[in-house]
Formats: structure tokens, sequence, C-alpha cells
């Protein structure tokens, strides 16, 4: 076993503040076995990091001859191709004056510690994009994170997160499906019925055990960003936009919920509508009015969108007075009340798929499947996939069996908001299980439940 956790090196690479003390903690319920590397160029999480003691890459000090060597140079071609779609979409000049240099620090770093797979979150952003490609070039595997989609979960997976995980592939295929076990639906309705009570689908103020908080500086920075982002930033979209209160909304209505136009999910995942929002509500409420006058769209606005664009959205309200826009509501208090939802692949439509409700998904996600929810494949098409998930029954049986599936097999009852030693258990024991089905990497996880172990 000592020999393993040498051979066997999971590399986490740049984990933000608020992730960096539970990935920390992990290290020891991945020993031995595993053995856990940490690879940022954030300073505050670098202070975080050697105030617990544990070394940091890359290193100080290292030889800028040793890092150019580790990474030939490579065609503009092929560095946009590293770099990936949501860096050149939202940040080009900026993502191609760094990448070269971070590649090639990133390359280093893999070579000389002898890395052996590597661990990123959501893995689109500049340096996991560049980690992940490297890591495809030397067929390493890659552990994709991402927040999970029932209360206290995440996802964890080789392939990507969200549209680009392997469920969304077997969802597809039609294979991402369980039959009824009592233990396994007792646990799913238990998560239903705690969405339903108003529990968010995650915890938004994650705090580290004690031990782990000693870096003044970072409790700091992580405690002013928390309140700026959750706090600050809602209270300030609240008053930029006119909306309707709760209790003025029409009986009958459909919920369209709005998204981070910055985020990978509309970046990359988001082929008809793109990050048009006017664009969607303007056809969606030309088509309802047509379906059934006194069936009225209900808009939510994001929390944590960026006032710029909130913005931006000042006029809607008044160009479209047959909309109702809100932006406080909670929504499993909208969703309640819903004829349907439309969304181009928000968490809003999975919690509206648990609650039974016809969704229509104009984006890409796990759970955009035919036959599970209302795909729209053009423009054109919404008038009519609207009217069939508001006259034509979902499939009770199919979408119970693939919400067995998604409990059961894509999402981890844990996180990095909970360290607790059941969820530290529950993600170790996912990560070495996920290692173990790597060709690569197979024959160095000799006990899949080692990790397990309590």
């Amino acid at each position: 076993m000592e020999q393993l956790a040498i051979r066997l090196r999971l590399a986490f690479i740049d984990p933000g503040l608020r992730k960096a003390p539970f990935l920390l903690e992990l290290r020891n319920w991945l020993a031995p076995d595993v053995e856990s590397l940490y690879w940022s160029r954030r300073r505050v999480v670098r202070s975080y990091m050697r105030d617990a003691g544990v070394a940091m890459h890359p290193r100080p000090g290292v030889a800028k001859s040793a890092v150019k060597a580790a990474c030939p140079d490579i065609s503009d071609v092929e560095l946009r191709r590293a770099i990936g779609e949501k860096e050149l979409a939202l940040r080009p000049e900026k993502a191609l004056r760094k990448a070269r240099g971070v590649l090639a620090e990133l390359a280093a770093f893999m070579d000389e510690e002898k890395v052996s797979a590597i661990f990123v979150w959501n893995g689109s952003n500049l340096r996991s994009a560049l980690a992940v490609y490297l890591a495809r070039q030397r067929r390493i595997p890659v552990i994709h994170a991402e927040h999970g989609y029932l209360p206290g979960t995440t996802q964890l997976d080789l392939e990507g997160v969200n549209g680009a995980s392997s469920i969304s592939r077997l969802a597809h295929a039609g294979a991402a499906h369980l039959p009824y076990d009592a233990g396994l639906d007792a646990a799913l309705d238990a998560d239903i019925a705690r969405f339903r009570s108003g529990e968010r689908m995650r915890d938004v103020d994650p705090l580290p055990p004690p031990d782990l908080r000693r870096n003044l500086y970072a409790r700091l920075v992580s405690r002013v960003s928390f309140w700026g982002e959750r706090r600050a930033l809602p209270f300030i979209n609240r008053l930029t936009v006119p909306t309707t209160p709760a209790h003025k909304l029409s009986e009958r209505y459909v919920v369209l919920p709005f998204q981070v136009r910055s985020d990978s999910q509309m970046v990359l995942h988001s082929p008809v509508y793109g990050d048009d929002f006017e664009a969607l509500v303007r056809d969606l409420d030309s088509a309802l009015g047509r379906i059934d006058p006194g069936l009225r769209l209900v808009a939510k606005f994001h929390p944590y969108e960026l006032p710029l664009v909130q913005r931006a959205y000042r006029h809607l309200p008044k160009r479209y007075p047959r909309v109702c826009f809100v932006s406080a509501a909670p929504m499993n208090t909208l969703l309640s009340k819903a004829s349907a939802v439309v969304t181009i692949n928000s968490t809003v439509g999975f919690e509206a798929l648990i609650l039974d409700k016809p969704v229509v998904a104009l984006g890409h996600n796990f759970y955009t499947a035919p036959g599970i929810v209302e795909v729209l494949r053009s423009r054109d098409d919404l008038e009519a996939a609207v009217r069939r998930a508001l006259t034509v029954a979902p499939d009770a049986e199919r979408r119970r069996g693939f919400l067995r599936f998604v409990r059961a097999h894509f999402l981890v009852a844990g996180g990095y908001h909970d360290f607790t030693p059941r969820s530290l258990r529950s993600v170790a024991a996912r990560i070495v299980e996920l290692l173990a089905m790597t060709p690569s990497v197979r024959v160095l996880v000799p006990d899949v439940h080692h990790a397990c172990a309590a």
C-alpha cells in the first residue's frame, strides 16, 4: 500500500478558496491508496494551504528552463483547442495571452510529479481546461466535479459535468434507468421532501471545521466574497428591474428561469437561443398568448447575475406587459403552482422534474433527453413543444426510473459544504471508484472500498 501511495497521485487543479478546505481534508480519506497533490496560482489559496502545512505547486523557484522544456511549442490552432470554448468566448485576448505560460507550468508539474490523475471543478475555466487538455494528451483520467442537483450532493464524473457528463450520454441512449428499489426510493423521496420544504439544493455558505480556519487572510477574503456575491449582489439586482409582487401573480402561469449569461451552461450548452433571454421572453409570451390567453409567463431573474447584465433587462417589464417578472420569490413556491417550466438548461428544470411538472428544455443538460422532458430543436418548434408539454402528461415511470439512476450513480451524498465523516467518506469512495474504472490506473487501486473505511 505504501508503494501505491507513491505511484497513484491525484492532483487537485486550481481549487477555489471555499472548496480548498474540503479538498485538503479529503486527502486523509484518500490515503494511503491515493496521494493528493495541489496546484494553484491563487494567492489566497496558496496562503491557506501553506498555513495548513501542505506543499503547493507550482513550487517557488522552479527553473523557467525546466518549465519551458516540459511543454514544447504548439500551434495557435492547437492552443485554442486547449483553452476551450468558454474562455475563448468570454475572455479571448486574456486567455490567449496567458495560456502558453500556464500550459508550460502545468505540463512541468504533471511530468515532474508523475501525476496519475487530476481533479477539476467544472473544467471549463482557463487553468482547469488547460489541465484537462494535458491530461488527455498524457492519457491520464480526469475527475470532473460540480454542484449536485439534489440537496447536499455533488456531481463526480470521468467525462464532464452537466450536459457533458456520462449520464447525459446514457440518458439520450435510454440507458439511465433503474427499477423500483425500496431503499433507493425512500432516499429519493426524502430528498424531494427536503426540496419541497424549501431547503436549498446546495448550501451556499460552507464553513470548514475549526482546525482548518487558521488563516485569517483566507477567512476574511472568503467572508467578503460571500457577502458580496450572496448578499449584496441579490439585493442590488432586486432594485435594478421593476418586478411583480408574489401576491399579484396570475393563478395560471409557466415559469421561465433566467440564467447567468457567462456561466458555462449558457456559453457551451445553449444552441437555440444562446444567451438572448429577451428573444426567448418575446417568443414564449407570444406562443402562450396563442395557446391560452389566460396562461401567463412568469420570468424569474437570476439573483447572482452581474449588475451590468441585470440593468440591461430594465426595459423588459414595459415592453412585455403580459409577462410577470420576479426576483425574490422562492423557486420552490413558484414551481408548486406552475403549469409548466420552460428552461434552457437550468437546475430549475431538474427541480421541476422531481416535482412532476412538465418541462420544455431549449439547451443541453444531463436531464434534457426525449421522454424525460420536452426537448426543443429550433425556435420554430417552441409553440408546438409548449403545447405538448401542457397537454400530454409526462411519463411518470420513466422519469422515476431516471431519478433513481441519478440518485444512485450520478450524485454523491456529500460535498465541500459538508465536513461530516459521511460526506468525506462518500466523496472519497466515489473518487476511488472512478479511478478504478480507468484502465491506466486500475491496477493501482486493489480495493475500491478502502477509501470508504471509517
